[in-house]
């Protein structure tokens, strides 16, 4: 009933970490992942506050609580999307390099 299925030949795979050989690739690849883990928690916090507002049922501390949360979360996107554009336009304008994939030569698209 089940059939075999086998890989194409001549298909490469590439390792998908890049290699770190500057401190300055290290770097980049730390805070790419620090801000994506922020991302993460801006938006379990947005998904929390709001649960916890639409349970709250209207009673005044766990309304207030619900605000808080989703206050916070707001906050914590606004300063995530600054950090990560700041980030971005700096390195790419005193650098000329791309912090969004760290050892990125660029060259698997030349003509």
């Amino acid at each position: 009933m089940l059939e075999k299925v086998y890989a194409q030949a001549g298909v490469s795979l590439t390792n998908p970490v890049p290699d770190v050989t500057s401190f300055g690739n290290l770097f980049g690849m730390i805070i790419n992942i620090v801000v994506g883990l922020g991302w993460a928690l801006v938006f379990v916090m947005l998904a929390l506050g709001f649960v916890q507002y639409v349970m709250s049922k209207g009673e005044k501390t766990a309304v207030d609580n619900a605000q808080k949360w989703l206050t916070y979360a707001v906050i914590g996107g606004v300063g995530l999307f600054f950090i990560s554009f700041f980030k971005g336009a700096i390195l790419r304008l005193l650098t000329g390099s791309d912090t969004t994939n760290p050892g990125d030569t660029g060259t698997e698209f030349d003509l």
